[in-house]
């Protein structure tokens, strides 16, 4: 039991180091100052959010990607042109599928995106096969940061504890 326990020792002081002074870039999303999600940036660095205008009550999305630490509006897409919309945002803007398609936007927004839910928007964020549920009338401000393993083990820790 002692050298167990000796063993468990020197595998975290060994680790230590490593934990504290290794870094990978994260993108935080809180909450009304409460952090809700956290998505590793490491392989996939793109993201999307999508919602029912208010207005129109049709579908919108807006696809992000994180490129040296900042977020970029990378183009978006939706389902019919409103009061307000642009019509030449981007490189190119087409139809498929039913969408309205604005492509290669290239529009930095910086280290922090703010959005702000409404009551029957339906917010929910995309990577991949993940779809995370926005709550209604609710605030959401994303961070990117870069982060030690420490803080990496800690936010997975946090976010799956709710």
């Amino acid at each position: 039991m002692k050298r167990i326990i000796i063993l468990l020792a020197a595998c975290i002081i060994l680790l230590l180091p490593v934990m504290t002074f290794y870094t990978i870039p994260v993108l935080k999303v809180s909450g009304e100052n409460e952090l809700e999600k956290v998505l590793y940036l490491q392989k996939d660095k793109d993201f999307s959010i999508r919602w029912t205008h208010s207005v129109e009550n049709e579908e919108w999305e807006e696809f992000f990607k994180v490129e040296e630490y900042q977020i970029v509006l990378d183009s978006t897409r939706f389902k019919t042109f409103g009061a307000g919309v642009p019509s030449d945002t981007g490189e190119d803007t087409f139809i498929k599928d039913g969408w309205v398609y604005m492509t290669d936007i290239h529009q930095p927004i910086g280290m922090e995106l703010v959005t702000r839910t409404g009551k029957t928007t339906d917010h929910r964020v995309i990577r991949g096969d993940e779809v995370w549920q926005m709550r209604a009338s609710q605030s959401y401000r994303f961070t990117v940061e870069e982060a030690n393993l420490l803080h990496a083990i800690g936010y997975y820790i946090a976010t799956r504890m709710r």
